[in-house]
């Protein structure tokens, strides 16, 4: 099956509660024809499938995921569509709709003019939607959109929280009638007096029991029975298998007592009713644990503006959600506004706070002509904005995306647990029936054979591993969005931690990417760099740009520019003052027949190498100017906290060997690669994973693009292009290169919390399943079904605890400059 006759599908699931739960979900995806891949999610619950539409179809996939007994998150949308005239524009609408990947069902109505559409939210938004039937001709409005997955978890949060408080306020009464009196003598005897049949007490024991176990707790016997069903036995098949046991062995107890043994005449309604609310105690912490660990993605969605002052052609403002906004419209933003869209300002001057996105706590200042990304703030003044992306592709959008797939994402570490989970269920109900048979046949007491049993299977909840990975990968990448650091996947988590080798482009990477003037060598370096500067007012090149920004800083007066003609290649002839000045390479002063002089021993040519042009003013010498890129002033601290963390560290450039061996000497580099050319970057990299190395390159550039997508991981800076940033498996979006080290030590310490998460859920079934079976009897030591209850449900809190301790991870310590100040840097003067 060919990989580009593949088409993705994002589905929405609720109802699973375990490890299991997920793997069935997987296989009953797997088994389909034309599914060449699934991978489903149990901390974000969402099944990925990669599939040929060939051979089968999205609805049939969401229907294999409710035939398997859970729900597939669909939703439903009313549009309102303009300009159908008949049968055929009905088929036209239809048509467009059903073709958006993530719509199940489309029917549209000629005589209301709506459509109904049953779609994925977790593949396409109305706003897609809406596009689709545009481009087919017709108009469309929103009537209606079904709430987002994000708020579809609260109202199960809040189902199970009612559920909690009738099971517990039951079981604690069930509890007190079964505990309380055998230890308490007098309370005993008055409430035997008071019974109004014998056996009475037990009977409402038995009442409430029932109530717990098929009120709050039908979840479990429901899922637990569609699971017995398809043959793969779930979380949910242990609980409604061990409590029912319980409450069924005590109800034939008061039925028929004649069955059992005088010793054997015990009722057990305490252990199923607890047992139920202790495991719905896990459930809700886990449900509050998720939507707490959902924070970065809820944080940054509150950032999203719900609507916009779309401006029309007389200048009137009309509010419309910005679902609705279009390429090419004009909007209005007014002073303490969020900005709606990505867009360019076309007129007025405004301070916007862009610190949600870069970091900056500076506002910066925007005016006719620059961009301006959507979610930031207008502090002050009034823009009016050329909407240059839809609300689906802006900026804030894709990296709300981007969080959401590096939380679905399943990392390698992963499917060491989803190999044991998918052999452990039937293990468990296998340990159960022996340890009821060696109790059985040991003691003969059947109530005691049966305790057993029951604890094994409430103990043995697999929830702890299911959630050992996703929950920590959930946590660590929300929290790593904060920090500006944006995984594209869980993968890339996994393949950060794990490197030992990281390579730094030069350019724009360790350096700031814009050239600095660091030295005048003529006999009067004022006057030079006045004429130089005045005749770069005419040009756009970086290196003027840089004669114009020192003559700034030294406060020089700039007399006008006469005339100005640029040679691309060369260098400039301008007039200043009525004087011929001539900038650029030796070259170029030499083919207008002037002498170029060496310096203090140095040649033209080495001293071009390094970054220098020439300046002639009527046709005679005056001198030289040097250039150089300077350091990110954070560069060789970040090496070194890099270093310390185990790293090998190298540097990759197209520059000369010796302004390589400079670079890499300062900033604490010991190896580095020089003269390299763009398409070679790759190959090199190559090599060193060749030797044995796991490899994170971090760079900026357009030439940068091949060897992120060739390292095991791939770091672009905010200041990337957007090929390197697509290329890139981590993007740091407040521009500094200490996010290098805090994304490493995000990876680092969402590895480690997995791992100890890991270890935490197979020791804890590997200690506890036998004590529940008995094995250390001997020593007088047993597990009742109460307390593998509660055991089993702080399993669960304990490996969510542990993953949301990453929220607390602190970013690594950035000193920023005073504000407004240039880098500091020495301007040497050579006389």
């Amino acid at each position: 099956m060919s990989e580009e006759n593949l088409e993705r599908l994002d589905i929405g699931v609720r109802g699973m509660t375990c490890a299991s739960c997920s793997s069935r979900v997987e296989r009953a995806l797997g088994r389909l024809p034309g599914v060449q891949s699934a991978q489903v999610n149990l901390a974000t619950e969402r099944a990925e499938v990669h599939f040929s539409p060939g051979q089968q179809s999205a609805s049939a996939l969401v229907a294999a995921v409710q035939a398997s007994g859970y729900e597939p998150m669909v939703e439903e949308a009313e549009i309102a569509v303009g300009g159908m005239t008949c049968a055929s524009c009905v088929g036209r609408v239809e048509r467009a709709l059903r073709r958006q990947p993530g719509i199940l069902e489309a029917s549209v109505n000629l005589a209301t003019e709506k459509a109904v559409v049953r779609y994925l939210p977790t593949m396409i938004q109305g706003a897609d939607m809406l596009a689709a039937i545009r481009k087919a001709g017709y108009t469309a409005s929103l009537a209606s959109a079904a709430a987002g997955q994000g708020a579809a978890r609260r109202p199960g949060r809040e189902t199970t929280a009612r559920s909690l408080w009738l099971a517990v306020g039951t079981a604690l009464i069930v509890l007190f009638l079964a505990m309380v009196p055998p230890w308490w003598p007098s309370l005993q005897q008055f409430m035997n007096s008071v019974q109004p049949f014998p056996g009475a007490w037990d009977w409402l024991q038995m009442l409430l029991t029932t109530f717990v176990l098929f009120g709050p707790g039908r979840r479990f016997f429901r899922a637990g029975w569609v699971a017995y069903r398809h043959l793969a036995p779930d979380m949910n098949a242990l609980v409604a298998t061990g409590t029912g046991a319980a409450w069924l062995y005590s109800l034939l107890v008061l039925l028929v007592p004649s069955i059992f043994p005088e010793a054997a005449r015990h009722v057990y309604f305490d252990s199923a009713a607890v047992v139920i609310a202790a495991i719905l105690v896990g459930k809700y912490l886990e449900a509050a644990a998720k939507d707490r660990s959902a924070a970065a993605i809820a944080q940054l969605a509150r950032l999203q503006v719900r609507s916009a002052a779309l401006l029309d052609e007389t200048g009137q403002t009309h509010e419309i959600p910005i679902a609705e906004l279009q390429p090419g419209q004009r909007v209005l933003v007014r002073p303490g506004e969020r900005i709606p869209v990505d867009g360019r300002v076309l007129e007025g001057r405004a301070e916007v706070d862009e610190a949600m996105l870069t970091g900056e706590p500076l506002p910066q200042n925007r005016r006719p002509g620059d961009s301006v990304v959507g979610g930031t703030l207008c502090r002050d003044g009034r823009l009016i904005i050329e909407v240059s992306a839809r609300a689906g592709d802006t900026v804030l959008a894709q990296i709300i995306r981007l969080v959401e797939n590096a939380q679905g994402g399943k990392l390698p570490i992963q499917g060491l647990a989803d190999r044991v989970v998918r052999v452990f269920t039937p293990l468990v109900l296998l340990t159960a029936a022996l340890s009821f048979g060696a109790w059985l046949t040991l003691t003969g007491d059947l109530s005691q054979a049966l305790v057993a049993a029951v604890a094994v299977l409430v103990v043995a909840c697999p929830c702890a591993m299911g959630l050992a990975t996703p929950a920590a990968v959930l946590v660590g990448t929300g929290r790593a969005a904060e920090l500006g650091v944006l995984f594209r996947s869980g993968e890339a988590v996994e393949h950060l931690a794990r490197a030992d080798t990281l390579i730094f482009d030069k350019t724009g990477t360790l350096t700031t990417g814009r050239p600095r003037l660091v030295a005048i060598h003529g006999a009067d370096p004022d006057r030079a760099l006045t004429l130089a500067a005045a005749a770069e007012q005419g040009s756009e090149h970086p290196l003027g740009q840089a004669l114009l920004e020192a003559a700034q800083e030294r406060r020089l007066h700039l007399p006008p520019l006469q005339d100005f003609q640029a040679l691309p290649g060369l260098g400039l002839r301008a007039r200043v003052e009525n004087r011929d000045v001539v900038l650029g390479s030796a070259e170029f002063l030499r083919s207008e027949g002037i002498t170029v002089d060496e310096e203090n021993g140095q040649t033209v040519a080495e001293a071009e190498a390094q970054g220098a042009i020439h300046l002639a003013v009527d046709r005679q010498f005056w001198g030289t100017f040097r250039f150089a890129d300077p350091l990110r002033p954070e560069a060789a601290r970040v090496v070194e906290a890099l270093r310390r963390r185990g790293f090998v560290l190298w540097m990759i450039t197209g520059d000369a060997a010796g302004t390589a061996s400079k670079v890499a000497r300062d900033v604490g580099i010991e190896h580095w690669y020089a003269g390299v050319l763009p398409q070679d970057k790759a190959k090199y990299l190559r090599e060193l994973r060749g030797a044995g190395k796991k490899i994170a390159f971090v760079g900026d550039g357009i030439n940068d693009a091949p060897a992120l997508a060739t390292a095991d991981v791939g770091i672009a800076l905010a200041s990337a292009t957007d090929i390197a940033r697509a290329a890139a498996d981590v993007t740091l979006t407040h521009g500094r290169l200490e996010a290098v080290v805090t994304a490493v030590d995000l990876a680092r310490r969402t590895l480690a919390v997995i791992r100890g998460n890991l270890f935490w859920a197979f020791f804890y079934n590997v200690l506890l399943i036998p004590v529940a079976a008995g094995l250390a009897a001997p020593w007088g030591l047993t597990l009742n079904p109460i307390a593998a209850g509660v055991a089993m449900a702080l399993s669960s809190v304990f490996v969510l605890s542990n993953s949301l301790r990453l929220r607390r991870l602190p970013p690594f310590p950035e000193v920023r400059p005073a504000a407004n100040s240039p880098p500091a840097r020495t301007l040497e003067r050579y006389p």
